[in-house]
């Protein structure tokens, strides 16, 4: 038996496994912290939970109510890391 935890991303409600959970939950706080000093940053974590949203609900399969922690994982991997920082503004040296 697993824990199912109801999110909502952008407005819309998914049951997900409570560590697809925590891996989501992780990757929007690194996504927070990454576009801390850009000014569109609502926007751009909006965009990025309306992604989320669309993905999953790709990953879901017919009949299944419950995202699981694999589909978290693989929507995850599919979107990538968020970039957008300080960091990211400067030129390789």
């Amino acid at each position: 038996m697993k824990k199912v935890v109801t999110i909502n991303l952008n407005g819309r409600a998914y049951q997900v496994e409570e560590a697809g959970y925590e891996a989501l939950q992780e990757y929007l706080n690194r996504a927070e912290k990454t576009l801390a000093k850009n000014p569109d940053k609502k926007e751009i974590i909006a965009d990025i939970e309306q992604a989320i949203a669309d993905k999953c609900a790709g990953e879901q399969k017919t009949g299944k109510d419950v995202v699981s922690t694999e589909s978290v994982q693989t929507v995850l991997e599919k979107i990538g890391p968020v970039h957008g920082g300080p960091a990211d503004d400067k030129e390789p040296e």
